[in-house]
Parts: structure tokens; sequence; C-alpha cells
């Protein structure tokens, strides 16, 4: 069995979560929307790695801040799919994956904002996660 990455865990969850997946189907990008894109939609960006260190070297576990952004066409449509996102993803811990699999100790809220665009009339609303998952011991 192969390991994911935290990256496609991330993904992996949200696009395997009905409720997220029923708004935005695979709508989930990496760093930012699409030119042009279909909204709602997602992206997941990484804010800062870390591994953590023992005194006798790595502990095999990991520890990252991601952000998610739900993007829509109206406030309330960004806000019931952010919503799904934190229902999703608030005190998540365990196995993400099919065949492939990352074990995931802890999925913490750590802030987030919202914003709009009234040029490209795109709402937005952020959600950052502290998140502590097993990685490989090299």
């Amino acid at each position: 069995m192969a390991l994911l990455t935290i990256e496609e865990g991330i993904y992996y969850l949200l696009a395997n979560t009905a409720a997220v997946a029923a708004i935005v189907g695979t709508r989930i990008y990496p760093l930012k929307l699409p030119q042009n894109p279909t909204l709602p939609a997602l992206t997941y960006q990484l804010i800062t790695p870390m591994s953590i260190i023992a005194h006798d070297g790595k502990s095999g576990t990991a520890q990252c801040r991601y952000q998610i952004t739900g993007f829509a066409s109206d406030p309330d449509a960004v806000r019931d799919l952010i919503e799904e996102v934190r229902i999703c993803m608030d005190g998540y811990k365990g196995t993400i994956g099919g065949a492939d699999t990352i074990v995931v100790q802890a999925m913490l809220p750590d802030g987030g904002y919202e914003n709009d665009d009234p040029e490209s009339g795109r709402y937005m609303r952020a959600r950052d996660y502290m998140i502590w998952y097993d990685e490989p011991i090299t």
C-alpha cells in the first residue's frame, strides 16, 4: 500500500465527502482557480509545512497549515459551501484514501476570512487548518 501525500489526502477527503461533492463535484483545485471557472469551487494551498523533529531525529509526525477557500457567485452559496467543509474537516482524524492512504492524527480549525471581488462577481470564504499526520521516516 502506497502513501498519499497530505495534498492528495485533502483532495480525496473533500471530493469523497458527499455534501461537499454535491456542491462542487470535482472542482477542487490546488493553489488557485482556473481561468473562467465554474462556480462554486474550492481551492487548497499549503501555508506552513513542518516536520516534527525529536532529539533522536524525525518523529514520524508532520504538521502543516492548509487553507481551504470556497468561491461562489453569491454570499449565501459560499457560506453554505464552507459550512460543509467545516463539517467535513473540523476535528477529523483517521485514515484517508482507498488503495493509497494517509493517516491523519488531527485537523483543527485555525482561523479564516471572507472577501468578495465585485469585478469578477465572486464571493469567497477561507478556513485555515492545522493538520497533524503520519509521515514516513526516511
